[in-house]
């Protein structure tokens, strides 16, 4: 657990410098991917910057880390790409985690499972995409119990 870096970035959220907490926190992040302190520290400090999708984005697994509406503002914006759906490696990329389950409390696993249903707002649905979906959504089921 890296209590100094962290220590040390409460100390600059305190302080009101964002900037430099975010700093020591993307760097503590690196080396410790699964630490929900660090992960919450992180996501304060993007809220404290009033920039919600980066707030949803490290508090997206964690349930009282984000907000419903910076969950949103993160799937809206970062998460779907050019993509009409998420898929469970782009969150790994974008939450720097090899292991989702590592990083998700019980509203996290929730998000998890009903990850493969999740859309984005220009989808367009077919039978073969909607039966592609079911399965996708009948393995996260299994493996997110």
């Amino acid at each position: 657990m890296p209590v100094k870096g962290i220590e040390r970035a409460e100390g600059d959220l305190s302080r009101g410098d964002v900037r430099k907490a975010r700093d020591r926190l993307k760097g503590l992040l690196s080396s410790y991917p699964h630490d929900l302190e660090v992960r919450r520290l992180l996501a304060e400090a993007y809220r404290r910057d009033r920039q919600f999708p980066e707030a949803g984005r490290w508090g997206y697994l964690v349930g009282p880390d984000a907000s419903d509406r910076e969950r949103d503002a993160f799937e809206r914006h970062c998460a779907f790409g050019h993509s009409t759906r998420i898929t469970e490696a782009r969150l790994r990329a974008l939450l720097r985690c090899d292991y989702l389950g590592a990083i998700a409390d019980e509203v996290g696993r929730d998000v998890l499972r009903d990850l493969p249903n999740k859309r984005g707002p220009e989808r367009i649905d077919g039978p073969v995409r909607a039966a592609i979906r079911r399965v996708a959504a009948l393995r996260a089921r299994l493996a997110y119990r």
